[in-house]
């Protein structure tokens, strides 16, 4: 089951967000070619710094096989206004104090495909347990609005699994062709409901976020297989 295979975990340690950096690497360097390959093998940029990283592990292969990252709120903005101008959030009624973007999902090419086993949708189980953790930890500082730029493509995967995701405006060429959405997280998740009960009382439940610090040795594998 779901919450027995994945496990998202906060990474609040150098050698975990060495671990994100890596797998960052792997999925945007190698495997999509987005970025270019570095010498230490691990794919940063400066926005890291004001960032929160998650990492998902998959316990029954013991491999780390996902990241995402929250940017946090912070006085010179977030880094999609560099794209899509500065008053354009502001524009759209959002108080930028609680608002955080997402960025640098990435699964692993093995991973990237597969399919929920609790329910008969298509449902990445890996991006799930992103998401989840992500929402968890945000509204825990009472931040309730995602914003992020993605591919059309990603934002119809998202919406098959019940995520309600708003574009806020145009399209801009930004390592291709990206979308600005925002996510309302106290509304984003209400299809998931009809498409499955148990995913929806998952990201509803009242959970603490794990910290990679706080995991027992027997679980601290730094291979990424």
């Amino acid at each position: 089951m779901f919450e027995k295979r994945y496990m998202a975990v906060l990474a609040d340690t150098e050698e975990s967000k060495s671990i994100h950096y890596a797998l960052r690497h792997q999925v945007y360097c190698l495997e999509k070619g987005f970025e270019e390959s570095s010498h230490n093998a691990e794919e940063k940029d400066s926005f890291d710094a004001d960032a929160v990283h998650f990492i998902v592990r998959d316990l029954l292969k013991s491999a780390w096989v996902g990241t995402l990252r929250v940017i946090l709120p912070k006085k010179n903005g977030l880094p999609m206004m560099n794209v899509i101008g500065d008053k354009s959030l502001s524009g759209k009624g959002m108080s930028l104090n609680n608002v955080a973007e997402i960025s640098r999902l990435s699964i692993v090419r093995q991973h990237r495909h597969e399919t929920s086993l609790i329910n008969e949708h298509v449902f990445s189980d890996v991006m799930f347990s992103l998401v989840n953790a992500a929402k968890h930890y945000c509204e825990s500082l009472g931040i309730h609005t995602w914003v992020f730029l993605c591919r059309k493509s990603l934002s119809k995967i998202a919406s098959k699994q019940g995520m309600n995701m708003k574009k806020i405006g145009r399209s801009y060429e930004y390592k291709g062709t990206r979308y600005p959405y925002v996510v309302n997280l106290q509304e984003a998740f209400i299809e998931l409901e009809k498409k499955s009960s148990k995913l929806h009382a998952l990201l509803h439940t009242d959970q603490g976020c794990q910290r990679y610090s706080e995991l027992p040795d027997s679980q601290l594998l730094l291979a990424i297989r």
